[in-house]
C-alpha cells in the first residue's frame, strides 16, 4: 500500500482524551487516521527508517537467501582432524562443511575445536573429521523468514545454519557475523540509544594468566564459554577464546598442560564502557571481526561481557515490521471505534 504524508489536519475537534496530532494518508481506498505520533513517535521518521532500512539491509521478515553466503568452505569426510584445521586457518574461517561424495553430512567449528579435540585423548594428525564433526547437518530452507532462522539459531545456540534449496541440495550457509552485520544496520537505522548494560551478560568467566592452556579450555567447556579473561594480579592481561584455540594450539602445541594460557591468548584486552550505545559495541564487534566484548564498568572494572547469544537476542528484538503491523492494526482498530474522527 503506498502512503505519503497528506496534511496536518486543521477543522478536527480534538477531544480531551487524545493527543493530538492526526495524520492523514492517502490510500487508493480513501483517507484513514493514524495516531503514529502517540504509537511511534512521528510517522515521517519511522517510515522514512524503514525506507532507508531496506535499501541497506534486508528487514527481518525477509528471506534467509537474502544474508546468505553462498561460498562454502568444504572438506571430504576422509580428510585428518589437523588437516581441516588447517585449511581452517589457510581460508581465515570459523566454520568448514563436511561432505560424503559431495553431499552435506556435518559441520566442523572453532566450537568442536574446543570442545571434541583439545584435551581429548585423540592424535588430530591421525583421527577422521568424522570422529568429531557436528551431525546431521541443521539447516532451512531458502524461503525461511530470517526471523524464524534468528530464532532456530538462538534457541539451538548456533552460530551456523545451512540453507537448503528448492530442491533440497545446500546452497548457502547463515553465520553470526551475518547477524552481527543486520544488528549493527538495523540499530543505526533506528538511532539506538539503549546501552550495552541492557544486554551483556552479567558473568565474567576469567582465568589466572599462569593457568595452563588445559586448565582454561577446561574451565571454558565447565563454563560453556567461547572465551575466559586472562587475569594478571587483578589487572585484565587479555583474552583466550574458541579462535586462539584453532590457530594457535591445535597443530601448534603438543602437550597443552605445559605452557601458559598467556602465550596463546590475544593481547592487549579490547574492552568498551557499560555507558556506550548498543550499535557503537555492535560496529567495533564487526569491524574488528571479534565475537566477545568485555564491558567495564565506572571503576574500569570488568562487569560483563557481550557474546553472540546478546547479539541474537537483540537482533531479534529488532522486529520492526511486526511493530509496523501492529501499529496498522491500532489504526484499523481505531477507525472501527465510535470515536475516530474524520476529516470535515
Amino acid at each position: 500500500m503506498l502512503l505519503y504524508r497528506v496534511a496536518i489536519l486543521p477543522r478536527v475537534q480534538q477531544r480531551q482524551n487524545v493527543n493530538p496530532p492526526f495524520l492523514v494518508f492517502r490510500t487508493k481506498r480513501g483517507v484513514i487516521l493514524s495516531k503514529f505520533s502517540e504509537i511511534h513517535g512521528s510517522f515521517d521518521d519511522l517510515f522514512k527508517t524503514s525506507i532507508n532500512r531496506k535499501r541497506r539491509c534486508p528487514m527481518l521478515t525477509n528471506r534467509v537467501q537474502e544474508i546468505m553466503t553462498t561460498q562454502l568452505t568444504s572438506v571430504s569426510i576422509t580428510e585428518t582432524v589437523s588437516r581441516v584445521v588447517e585449511i581452517m586457518v589457510q581460508a581465515d574461517v570459523g566454520r568448514v562443511t563436511v561432505t560424503d561424495a559431495d553431499v552435506p553430512v556435518g559441520i566442523f567449528t572453532e566450537k568442536d575445536v574446543l570442545k571434541r579435540v583439545v584435551n581429548k585423548p585423540i592424535d588430530p594428525r591421525k583421527a577422521s573429521i568424522r570422529e568429531v564433526m557436528t551431525a546431521p547437518i541443521q539447516a532451512v530452507a531458502e524461503e525461511t523468514h530470517i526471523l524464524d532462522a534468528l530464532g532456530r539459531m538462538y534457541q539451538g545456540n548456533f552460530r551456523h545454519l545451512l540453507v537448503r534449496g528448492k530442491r533440497g541440495t545446500i546452497v548457502g550457509i547463515i553465520s553470526m557475523r551475518r547477524i552481527l552485520k543486520i544488528a549493527v544496520e538495523l540499530g543505526q537505522g533506528l538511532s539506538e540509544t539503549r546501552t550495552v548494560g541492557e544486554i551483556m551478560s552479567g558473568e565474567v568467566s576469567a582465568v589466572d594468566e599462569r593457568q595452563s592452556i588445559y586448565e582454561s579450555v577446561d574451565f571454558m567447556l565447565q563454563k560453556n564459554t567461547g572465551a575466559v579473561v586472562v587475569m594478571a594480579a587483578g589487572n585484565t592481561k587479555g583474552i583466550f577464546t574458541e579462535r586462539d584455540v584453532l590457530r594457535r594450539v591445535v597443530n601448534k602445541i603438543p602437550d597443552p598442560t605445559t605452557i601458559p594460557v598467556s602465550q596463546v591468548m590475544t593481547s592487549p584486552l579490547v574492552s568498551m564502557p557499560h555507558t556506550i550505545r548498543i550499535g557503537e559495541v555492535l560496529a567495533e564487534m564487526y569491524r574488528r571481526d571479534i565475537r566477545n566484548m568485555p564491558i567495564k564498568g565506572d571503576g574500569n572494572d570488568l562487569i560483563g561481557i557481550v557474546s553472540m547469544p546478546d547479539v541474537l537476542r537483540y537482533a531479534r528484538a529488532f522486529n520492526i515490521d511486526e511493530s509496523v503491523r501492529q501499529s496498522w492494526k491500532e489504526v484499523a482498530q481505531f477507525l472501527e471505534s465510535e470515536d475516530q474522527y474524520t476529516p470535515g
